[in-house]
């Protein structure tokens, strides 16, 4: 509970407000996330990485970004969990697991740098089906080298922001404006080391190998741990206690439910609908009070990981794609596929600017809503966009084969289709941007609209794990439509088999996403509607 916690500085002692937190201490955090965030920027770049040094294919390529990005929102949930139960310091997690980080990016520049550890250099852009795809213990060297940075990077980004909400007093009446300041600065320099690295480590990794760009990102981490470090003496910390957190409270309700089943006491615990007035359990507690939340959001977070399953495919495949395509128009030229990255980059950190100074005071006006749509609402929109930005990519992509039919590239070797820009994919860029930016943040706002107070730490964390699982299911989502389309095309193979793009059906595929977003938001309207009838019947009885 917030009057339980207690702070103390770097050595263990009772934290003076005098010397310890405030906005002087938030600096070292602004420096650290700016230049993780520059490192982490190019992480989708790796797709470049994965088909043109190790060449491998469309749906491998895909399944181990589906793994990283999903690996990465699961480690931040994990450490979410654990932190707000007060089990261990942000700052202990942060220059424990922080450096996994720097050792993954330097198992890959080792990969990247000695031959023997990735395969033989091969033109795959000219000869797509002719280059040996890395196998075996090289494989199993870049899982290892993609895990150590998805640990490193989830706790990082679950910590780091809660470390700098825990330098404000709680007996300072302006707590609030400050987190909520401090915030807005830490996703402005997270943006900000976002553009630099597209800037600057890109060029690296086109101009002077992979190896010394993953070189460089392990460098910029160490050098952003090293200046939070540096700023220790000056941190309150949180002091481990064991308090338990909202999600600890729930299990032991649900336990001790099951347990006095067993023993036949039913009436004494059982969950009550909530068409019954709002009663949960007859014991009345807080933590049962909190399980019954739970229950009742229940469907949402699994609607909301259905929405959220297409996102992964959609902007890998995306940027895969771009390489088959005129990277040039008039004087702009994107020098490789690895700086398509910049485009939707560019799109997310202008995204929540204009929609919070833009959008929402219009749809304020139109809806008379605090904050211009309900989290429900955004949820919808964005499940929309994403239906959108699928259909989009399928009439892209099939104008794109056209093209490359018409010019007799899909019964040759070459894989570029000069006739049509990369820039055809901006709009389902803005698209999945506009995604992003509302369902994902929608599900966060929704839990903290509607939890109660205890459980409204809980939101980054089930966010994160809502979307993890989502990253890690589309890995076996595109197994399995590739495996089907294979089975059953009379001999043929299936629609993302290969390396060649000219030769794949990515437009078939683009429509199966949007098929399945569709379903997805069918689910959803169900669900979200069903939950705010039940609020409306509460709001009534009460």
């Amino acid at each position: 509970m917030e009057g339980e916690q207690v702070y103390v500085d770097w050595r263990g002692n009772a934290a003076d407000e005098r010397r310890h937190g405030g906005v002087r201490a938030t600096v070292f955090l602004y420096v650290l996330f700016m230049l993780r965030s520059c490192s982490n920027s190019s992480n989708f770049t790796v797709v470049a990485y994965l088909h043109g040094t190790l060449h491998l294919d469309i749906v491998t390529s895909s399944t181990v970004i589906g793994y990283l990005v999903g690996t990465v929102m699961i480690s931040a949930a994990l450490m979410n969990f654990i932190s707000d139960a007060c089990m261990i310091k942000r700052t202990t997690a942060i220059f424990v697991f922080g450096p996994c980080v720097i050792l993954g990016y330097m198992l890959l520049a080792l990969q990247a740098h000695f031959p023997a550890l990735h395969p033989e250099t091969c033109a795959i852009d000219e000869e797509p089906n002719s280059c040996e795809a890395a196998r075996g213990w090289k494989l199993t060297l870049l899982y290892l080298g993609l895990f150590m940075f998805a640990v490193g990077e989830g706790c990082m980004r679950a910590c780091v922001p809660s470390l700098g909400g825990d330098q404000f007093s709680d007996s300072d009446p302006k707590k609030p404006q400050l987190r909520s300041t401090f915030l807005t600065r830490l996703k402005l320099a997270n943006s900000i080391g976002a553009m630099i690295g597209l800037a600057f480590l890109v060029w690296i990794e086109n101009n002077l190998g992979w190896d010394i760009g993953f070189m460089t990102c392990a460098l910029a981490v160490l050098v952003g741990l090293l200046v939070a470090a540096s700023g220790c003496p000056f941190y309150r910390m949180q002091k481990p206690s064991g308090c338990g957190s909202p999600l600890t409270r729930t299990l032991q309700v649900l336990i001790t439910s099951s347990n006095q089943k067993s023993a036949a006491n039913v009436d004494d615990i059982e969950l009550q609908d909530t068409n019954t007035q709002g009663h949960v359990f007859k014991s009345g507690t807080n933590q049962a009070d909190e399980t019954r939340v739970l229950i009742q959001m229940l469907p949402i977070f699994i609607s909301c990981f259905l929405v959220y399953l297409p996102f992964v495919l959609l902007m890998t495949l995306t940027i895969q794609v771009g390489r088959a395509m005129d990277r040039g128009a008039g004087a702009i030229q994107i020098p490789s596929a690895a700086s398509l990255i910049a485009i939707p980059t560019a799109f997310h950190t202008l995204m929540q600017p204009c929609y919070d100074r833009i959008l929402t005071p219009l749809l304020r006006t139109a809806t008379g809503h605090q904050h211009g749509a309900t989290p429900l609402q955004r949820i919808g929109a964005g499940s929309a966009c994403g239906i959108a930005a699928a259909c989009v990519a399928a009439l892209v992509e099939a104008r794109r084969l056209n093209v490359a039919e018409q010019r007799g590239l899909t019964t040759s070797t070459g894989t570029g289709v000069p006739a049509l820009s990369v820039f055809w994919l901006v709009i389902q860029f803005f698209l999945l941007s506009v995604m992003d930016t509302a369902s994902f943040g929608g599900l966060a706002e929704f839990i903290r609209s509607e939890a109660p107070s205890a459980m409204k730490s809980i939101a980054p964390a089930v966010q994160s794990c809502v979307a993890g699982l989502a990253a890690w299911s589309c890995c076996a989502f595109i197994h399995l439509v590739n495996r089907m389309t294979r089975s059953g095309g009379g001999g043929d193979g299936g629609w993302l088999d290969g390396t060649d793009f000219n030769r794949a059906r990515l437009d078939r595929f683009f429509l199966s996403l949007g098929a399945f977003e569709l379903l997805a938001l069918v689910n959803y309207t169900f669900w979200a509607r069903r939950y705010a009838r039940k609020l409306r019947r509460v709001s009534t009885v009460v």
